[in-house]
């Protein structure tokens, strides 16, 4: 094999492509495929899940539906219509400590009763009956048709 010969072979063999418009498009779909299995699978290991219906049938954060619900736990027109509420949070002012009743002002203005009983965390020092007229609390817990709250913890936030 002279020089000439092998450079004629290697100039020969280098203008071949190893790929063509279809090696591009399989390979495209290929990526595509395995792209959609690879969501398909974390999502079914990892993904969320969904979302209880709360009242009214909305599925939403807390299970309040949006247009009626009002921050410290009132409610605009039709509400829960006598159903109890899920668990929530409401923050005001103290008015008044009477024994394991507390009467919260929300910023709205509106006064909640909030109950308590042997069930309830208090993280303030102290007991419950160390809370006074203008500490700002806020207790979490279910509201009752009627607006008053059962209280599940009750928190000191000044």
């Amino acid at each position: 094999m002279t020089a000439s010969t092998l450079d004629a072979d290697l100039a020969a063999a280098a203008d071949r492509r190893w790929w063509n418009r279809t090696t591009i498009v399989l390979a495209v779909a290929l990526l595509l495929a395995g792209g959609f299995v690879a969501g398909i699978e974390v999502q079914r290991k990892f993904g969320a899940q969904p979302a209880a219906a709360g009242p009214g049938g909305f599925r939403g954060q807390g299970g309040l539906t949006p247009p009626t619900a009002l921050p410290g736990g009132g409610s605009i027109g039709g509400g829960t219509q006598g159903r109890p509420q899920r668990a929530n949070t409401t923050t005001g002012t103290v008015k008044l400590v009477d024994g394991a009743t507390v009467y919260l002002q929300t910023e709205s203005g509106e006064v909640v009763t909030i109950r308590t009983n042997g069930d309830t965390s208090v993280q303030v020092p102290g007991q419950l009956k160390s809370f006074k007229a203008g500490d700002k609390v806020s207790v979490a817990g279910d509201t009752d048709a009627n607006g008053s709250v059962t209280a599940s913890s009750v928190t000191k936030t000044d």
